[in-house]
């Protein structure tokens, strides 16, 4: 009996090695050649740590042709758009990943040139692919730029971190489910079944954030959105506006803006505007009619501090503000939205009688957000959004000025119950 609850124990302990073996050799294994070496914001997702939490069902079985890594990297590359993304799997079966494609991201157009290589993009542009017998290479481009010479790269194995570069080093030194690293900033993120959580520091370059931030002293109650920003925006806004037909400087934007914004969205409130009707009148003739109608609209108040009587001058020379001091319909068709000024603040509101306040309140996050999706969507505020708002309950995210180069960020999104991630 002895032999045997030694033999067992140690067979049990030969299972347990192997095991361990086999998530350290899939941890380091998935380092190798995922990254591109000139990747600037990279997104680590660990898929090991994921099933760790949640046990093995957290994977759904599914036909996909590609194998699952114990690291999934998602990244930019810096001589492309920061609004493009890039990702490389390993290929287990190329029919079985074609088949997946179509499938689940829609890929309705498919190429093969005389490398082997099959090239495929779906209807927008914006979603790329390109994959051999080995690898598929994915891009995700809001800005549709031509990106086959990274994904190409990314196939033919060249440019790629190695294994022992210093930020490969630092990603491995996080475990959390989510970790996301760009240049000497990184953070980490985590999940449970009904919330998102993700800490970490961001730059602040081009940003000039001030010591001492502020946000709106009377906020109205109810509020289903309320955010603000204490910053001059030159590192966010890099080009002009462009829109149909209409075209706003970036300079001369940043010029009159002076490092305060906020908006606001509560219940909803009454607006009546104009309905085109035919009636025949005593002769028989079609006749135009134009009738007031009550509608109901959200709530919503955009304030700008700065230079405000030059800011709308500007604006109603763009013809993005009417004569009257309205927002061109043609900008913005869904409400009427009216403007407000005097010589230090602009308010953009879609009511009419909303009365400008420079009441601010002394505050510790020059960046703030909060969103009750649940009380949008009981208003029927957007009802346009309640399909895709419909996973989320809340979030909140708070940024704080850790020194004059560092911004430290904390965010926080909460699902509906009854969405089980």
């Amino acid at each position: 009996m002895k032999k045997i609850l030694i033999a067992a124990t140690s067979l049990i302990l030969l299972l347990l090695l192997a095991v361990y073996g086999l998530f350290r050799y899939r941890q380091y294994s998935s380092y190798k050649n995922r990254v591109h070496q000139h990747a600037s914001l990279i997104f680590k997702i660990n898929i090991d740590e994921i099933v760790k939490k949640r046990g093995l069902s957290s994977i759904k079985s599914d036909t996909r042709g590609f194998g699952v890594p114990a690291n999934i990297f998602v990244y930019t590359v810096s001589n492309k758009s920061a609004h493009t993304f890039f990702c490389s799997l390993p290929v287990t079966d190329t029919s079985e990943l074609k088949q997946y494609l179509i499938r689940t991201f829609k890929i309705n157009h498919f190429e093969k040139n005389g490398q082997g290589i099959v090239w495929g993009n779906n209807a927008d542009q914006r979603l790329k692919v390109a994959y051999n017998a080995e690898n598929v290479a994915i891009s995700y481009s809001l800005t549709k730029e031509n990106v086959n010479d990274v994904l190409n790269e990314l196939l033919e194995k060249k440019s790629f971190l190695a294994v022992t570069d210093p930020r490969i080093e630092q990603l491995k030194e996080k475990d959390a489910p989510v970790v996301y690293n760009y240049k000497t900033y990184s953070g980490q993120a985590s999940f449970t079944d009904h919330s998102f959580t993700l800490k970490g520091t961001f730059p602040l370059e081009g940003l000039n954030v001030p010591d001492q931030s502020y946000c709106p002293a009377d906020l109205a109650k109810g509020l289903s959105i309320n955010a603000w920003i204490n910053a001059d925006l030159k590192g966010l806004l890099k080009e002009d506006i462009h829109f149909k037909n209409y075209a706003l400087k970036k300079d001369t934007l940043l010029k009159y803006y002076h490092g305060y914004a906020a908006i606001e969205s509560g219940n909803l409130i009454n607006q009546y505007q104009p309905v085109v009707t035919y009636e025949y009148n005593d002769e028989f003739e079609k006749v135009e009619r134009i009738q007031q109608k009550e509608v109901k609209v959200p709530d919503i108040t955009l304030s700008f501090k700065g230079n405000a009587p030059a800011l709308l001058s500007y604006l109603q020379k763009q013809a993005v503000i009417s004569p009257d001091e309205e927002l061109n319909k043609d900008l913005f068709p869904l409400y009427e939205v009216y403007s407000n000024n005097n010589t230090g603040l602009l308010q953009l509101s879609t009511s009419e009688e909303r009365i400008l306040s420079h009441n601010q309140a002394a505050s510790p996050y020059f960046l703030f957000t909060e969103i009750d999706f649940d009380k949008i969507r009981k208003q029927n505020q957007f009802p346009l959004l309640n399909n895709c708002i419909g996973y989320f309950s809340k979030l909140e995210i708070k940024g704080t000025k850790k020194d004059a180069k560092t911004g430290k960020i904390e965010l926080e999104l909460k699902f509906n119950k009854d969405l089980k991630l």
